[in-house]
């Protein structure tokens, strides 16, 4: 949005400057043409400087004025100069033989004067009305002054109308069902963060979605089983009298309600994971000394973990959660290793990953994306406890910490490596 207001804000104030500029310029240069009233004025100037000089060699001036009138549609007067009042600034000129013209709404006077009789000559006459045509063109240009601003802001609009009307039809398809849609958000976009903010929604409007169905699936499936082994253990339980048959079926009733409570709070963590996250309070935490705690506390184990802590890293969120994060891997890469384990930490400027490797089995390419839904297992983990939450949990995890998490093989170890990537704060 701060894209979109200020381009707006620069758009018309090019536009207002640009536009009124040159129209100002053009009807600047119009103006220095020939002005009709000066050249009209201009007779009446030689007119009464030819009459003041000859006045001022006339033995009787009133009467060649009386005379004068006559041949002339002037009113012609004259007075003494003493009688005739003029600010300091234009006395000099007046003296020197320089006409001054006054002018008002209903009479132009032209005033010479007569120097050696100490008189002064006044031209009286009405108005010169000349035919406007600067209204006209003020006119024509104050509407292409406004037309201009308004193709200007048509053309800024152009885009943002098409960007808005995609942005419409993407929130339509999607609400229909179309759950893929996506808009492809360009570097000049004015809503560029709109879009990204509507895409960020979309997927993980879709993600839930996505999850809330592999839940159905896995507790219709996983909880089928052991519901039928209660149903065949109950019914079997009240035909034996048997005690010792009894007990056993007992015990497998608690087993298989164990299981039952296991599975639906996993579910239930995991449907928990986002709402708890998003009202937890993050604070910086030292990611090395998170993993020592983590790697500390697995001591039921024959496998050799290999983690040395470097320089002090913190990453922004919850320790309980990136604990969790930790603690599945590490609990993923125990249950398949074949003895080594290893934990790094690799800083690449604002970039922070965290490393876990194993010398297990690996994880085939084209498994590796499917592995990361809820309720997903690898061919090996059906020999294996577990109802494959783990990489899914540090998936979600992930995301709502601003990371990425990635699949890929382990270099050293030659099995499967495990990559989560945070945005270090400076």
């Amino acid at each position: 949005m701060p894209k979109l207001t200020l381009s707006l804000l620069l758009v018309i104030l090019l536009a207002v400057v640009g536009i009124g500029g040159a129209l100002d310029n053009f009807f600047k240069q119009y103006q220095t043409q020939p002005n009709k009233e000066s050249d009209e004025l201009s007779a009446y100037f030689q007119i009464g400087t030819s009459l003041a000089a000859t006045l001022d060699k006339h033995p009787n001036p009133q009467l060649f004025i009386a005379n004068w009138q006559q041949d002339s549609n002037l009113s012609v007067s004259l007075i003494e100069l003493t009688d005739f009042f003029l600010p300091d600034s234009l006395k000099e000129t007046f003296y020197a033989g320089e006409p001054l013209t006054f002018e008002s709404e209903s009479s132009l006077s032209i005033h010479f004067i007569v120097p050696s009789r100490e008189q002064v000559l006044i031209f009286s006459m009405p108005p010169i009305v000349i035919e406007e045509h600067n209204n006209t063109l003020q006119l024509m240009l104050t509407i292409l002054f406004y037309l201009g601003i308004l193709s200007v802001v048509l053309i800024w609009l152009s885009p943002l109308i098409k960007q808005l009307r995609q942005l419409r039809q993407t929130t339509k398809a999607f609400g229909e069902g179309q759950l893929q849609q996506r808009i492809n958000v360009k570097s000049a976009s004015y809503i560029a963060s709109i879009e990204e903010e509507f895409n960020r929604m979309a997927e993980r409007i879709e993600s839930l979605i996505s999850d809330n169905k592999l839940l159905s699936d896995a507790v219709a499936h996983d909880l089928r089983t052991p519901l039928a082994r209660l149903r065949f253990g109950i019914e079997t339980l009240q035909e034996t009298e048997n005690p010792a048959t009894r007990e056993k079926y007992q015990h497998r009733l608690s087993r298989d309600i164990d299981e039952m409570e296991r599975l639906v709070n996993v579910l239930l963590n995991y449907a928990r994971i986002e709402q708890t996250m998003m009202a937890a309070k993050r604070q910086n935490i030292n990611i090395n000394e998170l993993i020592s705690q983590c790697v500390g506390a697995i001591t039921n184990t024959d496998k050799v973990i290999h983690w040395q802590p470097q320089l002090d890293v913190n990453i922004n969120g919850d320790a309980n959660y990136l604990s969790m994060l930790i603690n599945n891997l590490l609990g993923n890469a125990v249950q398949y290793a074949e003895r080594d384990i290893a934990l790094e930490i690799v800083q690449n400027g604002t970039k922070t990953q965290l490393l876990v490797s194993d010398d297990g089995p690996g994880i085939a390419k084209e498994k590796r994306a499917e592995l990361m839904k809820p309720f997903m297992r690898g061919e090996q983990a059906h020999e294996k406890p577990g109802y494959g939450m783990g990489l899914a949990i540090v998936v979600k995890i992930a995301q709502l910490h601003d990371a990425t998490f990635a699949i890929g093989d382990a270099k050293v170890l030659g099995g499967a490596e495990f990559c989560v990537t945070f945005n270090t704060e400076s």
